[in-house]
C-alpha cells in the first residue's frame, strides 16, 4: 500500500523537526510525514552520547526562530537539546506525522504525474547499513509526495571515521569511537588518550578529566580553539523583563551579528584573530605551556571550524593537571598504549578515536528524475538548498561558520514560500536550471571547509557555482535577503504534470515529427520541417503569444507535396530571444538567415496568421526576392480594432498582471480563438499554459504588444506604412478571414481588400481567429488552389486526394 502526502520530510533531527514545524505553521493545508531511519528522534543529538556532548554554538542561534530557548546555559548539553526537540514535537503536534525506523533508499520523480515515489525500508532500532545484510529488515514501504525535503545531514550514522592504525588489534584496553560510545564504559581512574583535535575531542577531554586519572589529547596538528561564555549575560539581563519570544529574538540577533563579525574578522584579518586567540590561551593556561606548538595551526582561522570551549573548560582541565595536549604522530598502538613518531610513549587504558565522520550525502538515498539517475556529486546546488534539474526537492545543509539551524530555518521557510507560489499560480513543480555561464564557470564543493572529514570525501559533495543564486554565501544576512525576500523565479522553470522537468518542454513539443532546434545567427530557434526536401518549400508563421503548433494540421495536410516549414518566432514558445527589445522588424529579420540555414535560396510562399501575417508582410517588403506569394490569415495590419486583452497588454502595469501564468486564463485565451469551442482541447490549453510560463515568451509578447499597439488599439503608423509597402510589390497575395474572429474582427477583411486591391480574399463561415485549424481541410485546399494558379510556372503543386 502506498501512502501519499504533499510533502515528505526525511530526517527527524533539528532540521527535519524544524522543517515540519514551519510547514505546519506556514502551509497549514499541506499534508506531510517525517521519515526517520532510527528508532528515536533527535538525529545527531540522540546518536552521540559520549561524555560532555554539547552544542558548539549558542542555543539562541542553534534553536528554532519560533521557539525561545529558555535554559540558563547558552551552550547546551546533548540531553537538553534532545529535550528541546522532543518538546517542539509535542507542542507542534508532530507525533502523528512521525514514521520511525523508516530508512529511505530511493526517490524517483515522474514528470507525468509530478510526483516523487519514495521507497523506504522498515528497520529495527539498529542503524541500517547498506552493505550489511540484515534479517531484521521486515518490509519495503512506498510513499508518494509532491515535494521531497531531505533533512538527513551529510554524514553516516552507522559508522564514524577511524583510520587504520598499526597495532590496534594488540591493544589490551578499550578502543572506542565517540559516535558509538558504550553506555557502560567505565573510565574513572583510567588513563585515556583522545586521538583528535576537533570539536568532539575538545569536548571529551575536560569531561573525561573530571573522573579519569589523566586525559591526553593527542593531535597530529593543532586546531584553533576559542573560549566562549557558558551563559549569555545579555540574555540573563533580559530574562523576565521582556516577553520570552521578544527577548529570545533580541539575543538571537545579537549573537548572529557577533558570529558574523568574528567570521569576517577571521577571514579579512587572520593575524588579528590569531593574536586574540593566542592571548586568550596564554592567559588561561599554566605558565610554560607551549601555545605555539599545540594551539597554532598552519591554516588560517575558519579554514576549519573554530572549536568552542565553554568557560575555557579545556584550558582549566590542563591547568589543573588532569589533562594535557600532545602534538605528534602515531607510530603504532601497543598493548599498553601508543608509541609516537618522536619516540615518546603514551600509556593508556582507553583510546578514543575522535577522528571524525564519514560523509554520506542525503543518507545515501538514490535519486532518479524521469528515469535518469541523478549523480549528486556532479549536481549544482541552487541557493545552497536545491539541485539543478531536480524538481520539487530541497536539501538542508546548515552553516559551517555559524549555527546549523540558522540555515535550516531559512531553507524551511523558503520551501514554504515555494509551495505557496506553486499553489497560487497553478504550477505542479519547480526545477532549478543553471545557465550555461554557471555550468561553464569554476565549480567548487558545496561545503568548502578544509576539515579532514570534508576533504576525505569532497568528491561526493554537490557543487556550487561562482555567484548567487548558485553560490552559498556563508553569510546569514545575505542568505536571509536571498531566501526570505529574494525572487523565487530566478533561474528556475515552473511546470505542470506531463511536462519534462529537465527541459520544460511538453511531451509533444520536441516529439512532433520533424521538430528540432537550429541556431540562426547565434539565436537558438525551434522549427518543424515535414515533407520531401525535394518538394517546393512553404513557410508558415504563427501569431503573437503562439507557436508553430498552430500549423500542426497544415503540416499533415500539405506534407505529401510540399516541404512544409514552420518555426517559433524568436522569443516565442521554445525559441530564444533576440538581443534587446522584441519588435516586428526584428522578428522578420531572422527569416532570411533561417531560410539560408535550411539551404533554401529560392523565393517561397509565406503564410502568416495574426501577427504572423504582419511578420510575413514585413519580410516581403524588406526581401521581396525571397517571397513568391503571401497568404494572410486573419492578419494584423488592416485596422485599429483588436481584442481588449491585447490592448491592455500595451499598458505595462496591466500587462504584468495579465501575463502571470494561470491555467484558467490559458483556457479562456484558447477558447477565444475558436468559434467551435470543442477545439479548445485539454492538450491545446496545456500547451498554451506551458509556453505562457516561459519568461522569454511572456517578455516577447509584452514587447510586441507595446511596439504595435496602445490601449486604444493597433497603432496606425506601422500598419499604414507596411500595407503601403506590400501594395507596391508584385507578389500574389491571398487574404482570408474567419467571420467570427473576436481577436481581429471580420471587418478588417474589407479594409484589406481596399488596401490591397490586387489581393484575392476568402471568408470562412462560422470560424474564429485560426481558420488553418478550425477549417483545416478547406484552408489547405484553398491554399493549394491559390498557389497552383498564381505560381503556375512551378510544378508539383497538386494536393493529393485524401
Amino acid at each position: 500500500m502506498t501512502e501519499h502526502v504533499d510533502v515528505l520530510i526525511v530526517g527527524a533531527g533539528l532540521s527535519g523537526i524544524g522543517a515540519a514545524s514551519h510547514l505546519k505553521r506556514d502551509c497549514p493545508g499541506k499534508s506531510f510525514v517525517i521519515l526517520e531511519s532510527r528508532g528515536t528522534v533527535g538525529g545527531t543529538w540522540d546518536l552521540f552520547r559520549y561524555p560532555g556532548i554539547r552544542s558548539d554554538s549558542d542555543m539562541y542561534t542553534l534553536g528554532y526562530s519560533f521557539r525561545p530557548w529558555t535554559d540558563a546555559k547558552a551552550i547546551a548539553d546533548g540531553d537538553s537539546i534532545r529535550d528541546y526537540i522532543n518538546d517542539t514535537i509535542a507542542d507542534e503536534g508532530l507525533s502523528s506525522r512521525l514514521r520511525l525506523n523508516h530508512r529511505v533508499i530511493s526517490a524517483e520523480w515522474s514528470s507525468e504525474t509530478a510526483l516523487w515515489t519514495v521507497t523506504a525500508l522498515r528497520t529495527s532500532n539498529a542503524e541500517y547499513q547498506a552493505d550489511v545484510p540484515d534479517a531484521r529488515l521486515t518490509e519495503t514501504v512506498t510513499f508518494t509526495c509532491s515535494f521531497l525535503s531531505v533533512c538527513s545531514g551529510y554524514y553516516r550514522y552507522d559508522e564514524g571515521f577511524t583510520p587504520t592504525i598499526p597495532g590496534a588489534d594488540s591493544f589490551g584496553g578499550t578502543i572506542v569511537h565517540p559516535q558509538h560510545w558504550p553506555a557502560d564504559l567505565d573510565y574513572a581512574g583510567k588513563r585515556v588518550v583522545v586521538v583528535g583535535s576537533g570539536a568532539t575531542a575538545v569536548t571529551l577531554v575536560p569531561s573525561l578529566a573530571k573522573t579519569a586519572e589523566h586525559v591526553t589529547m593527542l593531535q597530529r596538528s593543532p586546531t584553533y580553539i576559542a573560549p566562549v561564555p557558558l551563559r549569555d549575560h545579555f540574555a540573563d539581563r533580559l530574562r523576565g523583563k521582556l516577553p520570552a519570544q521578544l527577548a529570545y529574538t533580541l539575543v538571537r540577533v545579537k549573537n548572529i551579528g557577533y558570529s558574523m563579525f568574528t567570521y569576517q574578522l577571521s577571514r579579512r584579518r587572520p593575524e588579528t584573530m590569531k593574536a586574540i586567540l593566542r592571548k586568550s590561551a596564554v592567559a588561561k593556561l599554566p605558565a610554560g605551556f607551549d601555545v605555539d606548538t599545540h594551539l597554532a595551526p598552519s591554516y588560517e582561522p575558519w579554514d576549519q571550524r573554530l572549536c568552542a570551549i565553554p568557560n575555557g573548560d579545556l584550558y582549566r582541565a590542563i591547568s589543573a593537571g588532569n589533562a594535557d595536549i600532545v602534538t605528534d604522530r602515531i607510530e603504532k598502538i601497543t598493548p599498553t598504549g601508543i608509541d609516537l613518531v618522536s619516540g615518546a610513549t603514551l600509556d593508556a587504558d582507553i583510546i578514543v578515536t575522535a577522528t571524525g565522520l564519514n560523509l554520506l550525502v542525503m543518507g545515501g538515498m538514490n535519486l532518479t528524475v524521469d528515469g535518469r539517475p541523478v549523480d549528486v556529486s556532479k549536481s549544482l546546488t541552487y541557493k545552497g538548498m536545491m539541485l539543478a534539474g531536480v524538481p520539487n526537492f530541497s536539501l538542508t545543509i546548515g552553516y559551517t561558520n555559524a549555527s546549523w539551524t540558522l540555515k535550516a530555518d531559512l531553507v524551511a521557510r523558503y520551501v514554504c514560500r515555494l509551495l505557496r507560489y506553486l499553489d497560487r499560480h497553478g504550477y505542479d513543480f519547480v526545477t532549478p536550471k543553471a545557465p550555461a555561464a554557471v555550468t561553464a564557470g569554476d565549480l567548487v564543493p558545496l561545503i568548502d571547509l578544509q576539515a579532514g572529514y570534508i576533504l576525505r570525501d569532497v568528491d561526493a559533495l554537490p557543487k556550487q557555482g561562482e555567484k548567487s543564486p548558485w553560490r552559498l554565501h556563508q553569510n546569514y544576512v545575505r542568505d536571509f535577503r536571498l531566501l526570505r525576500a529574494g525572487r523565487i523565479t530566478d533561474d528556475v522553470r515552473f511546470g505542470r504534470r506531463g511536462e519534462r522537468a529537465s527541459t520544460g518542454l511538453t511531451e509533444s513539443a520536441l516529439d512532433l515529427p520533424g521538430t528540432a532546434m537550429i541556431t540562426v545567427n547565434g539565436t537558438r530557434l525551434r522549427y518543424r520541417e515535414t515533407g520531401d526536401a525535394n518538394n517546393s518549400p512553404i513557410l508558415l508563421i504563427h501569431g503573437i503569444g503562439q507557436s508553430l503548433d498552430d500549423f500542426t494540421e497544415q503540416h499533415a495536410l500539405l506534407e505529401d507535396r510540399y516541404r512544409v516549414i514552420s518555426l517559433d518566432l524568436p522569443g516565442f514558445a521554445y525559441s530564444a530571444r533576440l538581443p534587446g527589445t522584441a519588435t516586428l522588424d526584428k522578428l522578420a529579420s531572422i527569416l532570411p538567415g533561417f531560410l539560408d540555414t535550411l539551404g533554401i535560396a529560392e523565393p517561397v510562399p509565406v503564410v502568416g496568421n495574426s501577427l504572423g501575417g504582419a511578420v510575413a508582410m514585413t519580410f516581403a517588403v524588406a526581401n521581396p526576392e525571397r517571397v513568391s506569394a503571401l497568404v494572410l490569415a486573419d492578419s494584423a495590419g488592416f485596422g485599429p480594432e483588436v481584442t481588449m486583452v491585447l490592448r491592455m497588454l500595451a499598458v505595462k502595469p496591466l500587462a504584468t498582471l495579465l501575463m502571470r501564468p494561470n491555467a484558467q486564463n490559458s483556457a479562456r485565451t484558447v477558447q477565444s480563438l475558436f468559434y467551435d469551442k470543442s477545439l479548445a482541447t485539454d492538450a491545446r490549453i496545456a500547451h498554451a499554459f506551458a509556453i505562457s510560463r516561459r519568461r522569454s515568451h511572456a517578455a516577447t509578447t509584452l514587447d510586441l504588444a507595446h511596439d504595435l499597439g496602445t490601449l486604444r488599439g493597433v497603432r496606425p503608423e506601422w500598419r499604414q506604412s507596411l500595407v503601403a509597402g506590400v501594395r507596391r510589390l508584385d507578389i500574389p497575395t491571398l487574404v482570408v478571414w474567419g467571420d467570427h474572429d473576436h481577436v481581429l474582427p471580420f471587418i478588417h477583411l474589407a479594409a484589406a481588400a481596399e488596401a490591397l486591391p490586387k489581393a484575392e480574399t476568402h471568408v470562412f463561415d462560422n470560424t474564429g481567429h485560426m481558420p488553418q485549424i478550425e477549417r483545416a481541410d478547406e484552408f489547405a485546399v484553398l491554399l493549394h488552389d491559390f498557389l497552383s494558379r498564381r505560381l503556375s510556372a512551378r510544378d508539383a503543386f497538386a494536393l493529393p486526394a485524401r
